[in-house]
């Protein structure tokens, strides 16, 4: 009799022991759970400088998100923004808005100053459809991306000479028309 109540306390303190070790991995598992943060999808970083498109702005029918932090710039048939440093450093991007209404290729590609022949790799977002020509730099990026609607032709284009591929891939996401 005292075999058998020995091993019903055994049995018990077995189980007791297992059902805590289970509670304890499963509150483990839980913690692990609320420690994953949420990605902020509007930051960017360049060049080691923190941004946030936090802007909405439109251009000649085209909105887009671009960084508040940014200096804009209206030229004759563009929207310029850029950005230098307070720390006196280098510009670390231009991204433009051109826009061209009944202008064919030669003239948008003369008034880029684009040389030689334009090669052309389709694209598209959720949104807009583009052709991407791409300067393949390896001192930085030129990209300018072609977008059509109707007998208009607005040219989004990147420049750096930091990698802005994150800035880059998260200002096209954000492109529509009005």
């Amino acid at each position: 009799m005292k075999k058998i109540k020995y091993l019903l306390l055994i049995i018990c303190i077995f189980s007791l022991l297992t059902g805590c070790t289970s509670k304890k991995e499963n509150n483990k598992k839980n913690n692990n759970k609320e420690e994953v943060k949420e990605v902020d999808k509007t930051l960017f970083t360049i060049n080691g400088y923190e941004f946030h498109l936090d802007k909405e702005a439109s251009y000649e029918g085209l909105k887009y998100t671009i960084s508040s932090d940014f200096t804009e710039g209206n030229h004759q048939n563009c929207i310029q923004y850029s950005y230098y440093p307070d720390d006196g450093g280098n510009n670390l991007l231009f991204f433009r808005v051109f826009y061209y209404e009944d202008k064919d290729e030669s003239y948008i590609k003369n008034d880029l100053a684009i040389e030689g022949e334009l090669t052309f790799k389709d694209g598209k977002t959720d949104n807009i459809e583009y052709k991407l020509y791409d300067e393949n730099r390896k001192d930085g990026t030129i990209r300018f991306y072609f977008i059509y609607k109707d007998n208009k032709t607005y040219v989004v284009n990147f420049v750096s000479k930091y990698d802005i591929k994150d800035f880059e891939t998260k200002v096209l996401d954000t492109l529509k028309f009005e």
